[in-house]
């Protein structure tokens, strides 16, 4: 009778020890497939479990930066793209100031309906759209922010100097919300130049309005030129004013689009150290995670010959325990 309590008691034990064995074996094999010592943060020391959250949430915060500039990256070429229309509309018309100078009967007309072409491409520009977005709005993403130039008051009413009181918020007569309530009413969103967080310390305003000086000069600059082709006794001096404007307007649009380019640069670079940082940090979880998968697929096949050679000798002490009650 103690016999077969013995044996039955090697069995257990030996079962036991196949258990665990076979929870080894597993072990090894997740570690073959992924690569790493673990998936669970349990089966690592209570000062690598930390080390790999706070790695982890490094992670997980450069990749939102990367995010939120991916976002804008669409309407940065937008406005790049528009800026540069806007620069050639601007020398377009600085040149036809230039070479329409004095009043010419002949060509005065087609005169009149270059500027109102460039009147539209001008609004076209300016009211782009990235998505759902105004991109030139300000904050008002959901309005186009220039109306229909070309109906404007000729010749311009405003007085010298002709802009609106940027400092005070105040809108163009171009401006889609202008006519919907009283001219000299603040408008502080149509000013917000949009801006995007891209580092932990670091954001980076990128908006382009459509309020800026420079457009608003480059508008009235338009206006007055076809002002002009509609009042023979004031051309020169219509003429004058918007060749004086268009110089001003053109060199205030390209400081912008130097600023654009500038932000752009900004926001690739950091990209780039985000994505630097990322692999640093991945190389830092590496050194805590990665184990040999050479050295496991040898302990793989070595412990399998063990474990089979404990199956067997399991099944030959069964059949041994079964003999002795027959």
């Amino acid at each position: 009778m103690s016999n077969s309590i013995s044996t039955l008691g090697l069995q257990l034990v030996n079962i036991s020890n196949l258990k665990s064995g076979q929870t080894y074996l597993s072990n090894l094999t997740e570690q073959l497939t992924t690569g790493k010592k673990s998936l669970s943060l349990t089966d690592y020391s209570a000062s690598e479990a930390q080390k790999l959250l706070n790695l982890t949430d490094k992670i997980s915060q450069r990749n939102g930066f990367i995010a939120a500039s991916n976002t804008i990256d669409p309407r940065l070429q937008v406005y790049d793209k528009s800026l540069t229309s806007i620069e050639d509309v601007a020398a377009q018309i600085a040149s036809l100031t230039t070479s329409s100078g004095t009043y010419n009967p002949e060509t005065n007309s087609s005169t009149a309906q270059q500027l109102q072409t460039f009147m539209g491409q001008i609004s076209y520009y300016l009211n782009q759209q990235v998505g759902d977005r105004y991109i030139f709005a300000g904050t008002r993403y959901n309005t186009p922010p220039v109306s229909d130039i070309t109906t404007l008051a000729v010749p311009p009413t405003e007085t010298t100097p002709y802009l609106s009181n940027i400092a005070g918020n105040e809108l163009p007569t171009y401006d889609t919300d202008y006519n919907s309530g009283a001219p000299t009413t603040s408008v502080p969103s149509a000013y917000v130049r949009d801006s995007v967080s891209i580092d932990t310390t670091q954001n980076l305003t990128y908006g382009i309005t459509s309020t800026q000086t420079g457009f608003q000069q480059l508008v009235m600059a338009t206006r007055f030129a076809y002002a002009a082709t509609q009042d023979q006794s004031q051309y020169e001096t219509y003429m004058t004013t918007a060749r004086n404007l268009v110089s001003s307007g053109l060199s205030a649009i390209r400081a912008i689009h130097t600023d654009l380019a500038g932000n752009t640069t900004t926001l690739d670079n950091t990209k780039d150290l985000h994505q630097k940082l990322i692999t640093d940090i991945n190389s830092q979880l590496g050194d805590i995670q990665n184990v040999d998968i050479n050295a496991v697929a040898v302990k793989i096949s070595s412990f399998q010959a063990q474990l089979e050679a404990s199956y067997a000798a399991t099944g030959s002490m069964t059949a041994l325990s079964i003999l002795k009650y027959l």
